[in-house]
């Protein structure tokens, strides 16, 4: 019996079918792993060992009203693993293109080499709809990964030619503030990136960078424009919220180690020691 008809027909629906509704924290938590190389905590992802990275994540899943979601952050927060991570679901859930963009070209090799590549091989599901690299046309390259439906484009921002490359349903921006101001008298390459995405009604772009100069950052230029969310902890003392501020930290003289935190609604010293607990219960809220 000839069983071409019921493949066919197999693949059409498919082709058809919605994708898993999943938000991106979700997935993580369910599917990725964190290497043992280059990694403080292998193992299984926990976006609860980082709460304050749950909500970033939802808001760039597909069922968040977000269009454009900003991140400014200090260095080693987590915002390359929520990058990763929206990769991971992007392959794992949808059927469409997704750019990241990074600072240059020799930056996006090596993030694509050292840790998305890590990411996939760490991933049976990943690993299913990318083929090894070494496989005879496989589409998978350092800076081009495609899968059934969809590809996943690595850019540099001082690559104009990377920059054009084809329509972008979801954009990740990392390091804008690393960004050139104009790129061979083509103008700001985060305006040409997002022109890839212009023809998708339902995008999304991601910001994130450490911010340099606040005059010519453009990382704080994009949150201001933006509701302004900052993450909020409770004082362990008076249970007030409050945003962490430098200000409110103090040591002794030439003790850095011993530094501890004093509450501005209460006056307490909170220890170091609180953070965790903190942590898990902070939320953001917007100021705008």
């Amino acid at each position: 019996m000839d069983d071409g008809p019921r493949v066919l027909a197999g693949a059409f629906r498919l082709g058809l079918a919605p994708p898993p509704r999943l938000r991106v924290n979700a997935w993580a938590d369910q599917h990725r792993r964190l290497p043992t190389k280059g990694s403080g905590e292998p193992g299984p992802w926990r976006t609860a060992r980082t709460p304050y990275t749950r909500e970033i994540m939802e808001c760039l899943s597909p069922d968040h009203p977000a269009r454009r979601v900003v991140f400014i952050k200090s260095a080693q927060v987590g915002a390359t693993e929520i990058i990763l991570n929206w990769i991971g679901w992007f392959i794992a859930t949808q059927r469409a293109p997704m750019m990241v963009v990074q600072p240059t070209i020799d930056v996006a090799e090596r993030f694509s080499k050292q840790r998305l590549a890590g990411m996939i091989d760490d991933s049976p599901q990943l690993r299913e709809l990318i083929p090894p690299a070494r496989s005879r046309d496989s589409g998978n390259t350092t800076l081009l990964k495609e899968y059934p439906g969809g590809v996943v484009v690595l850019s540099g921002a001082n690559s104009a030619a990377s920059l054009r490359s084809l329509p972008i349903r979801y954009l990740a921006l990392d390091e804008v503030d690393a960004y050139p101001y104009d790129l061979d008298g083509e103008g700001d390459p985060i305006s040409l990136a997002e022109a890839r995405s212009t023809t998708f009604p339902r995008r999304k772009i991601f910001l994130c960078s450490t911010p340099t100069i606040e005059s010519l950052s453009r990382i704080h230029k994009e949150w201001l424009a933006s509701d302004q969310r900052r993450y909020h902890v409770p004082c362990p003392h008076c249970g007030d919220y409050q945003p962490l501020q430098w200000d409110h930290l103090t040591w002794p003289a030439g003790e850095p180690l011993a530094a501890v935190y004093a509450c501005p609604s209460c006056g307490a010293v909170i220890p170091e020691y609180h953070k965790t607990t903190m942590r898990e219960a902070g939320e953001w809220r917007a100021a705008r």
